[in-house]
């Protein structure tokens, strides 16, 4: 639904950033809350899902994060919150490169 908000950061807590667009805060759950600057203006790529009882906003530093982020949750077993926490880590180029060759002992060492 949605692909990005651009807004300025009002709160950066140790799970989400709150993205204030013209008067109304989004609270989006990161990776890494400490990438953005609070009262800072910023561009948050986002997934929304949809759940039976939550609905909820992921967000991206970029689209290639947000593109890595929905290889993550296709995956049988793994969920948003998991797929975040493993976004989490710096090395991306490694978790892409482990995806594609089958690494299974580099994708085993996330909870």
């Amino acid at each position: 639904m949605f692909e990005y908000l651009n807004g300025n950061i009002t709160y950066i807590d140790p799970g989400y950033i709150v993205v204030d667009v013209n008067g109304v805060g989004y609270k989006v759950q990161v990776a890494n809350p400490y990438r953005y600057e609070e009262n800072q203006p910023a561009k948050v790529f986002v997934e929304q899902i949809v759940r039976d009882n939550e609905q909820s906003l992921y967000g991206f530093y970029d689209l290639n994060e947000k593109k890595i982020f929905l290889n993550l949750i296709s995956v049988s077993g793994i969920g948003p919150k998991s797929a975040l926490a493993i976004l989490a880590g710096q090395d991306h180029s490694g978790l892409i490169h482990a995806i594609e060759n089958n690494d299974v002992k580099f994708l085993t060492k996330f909870p």
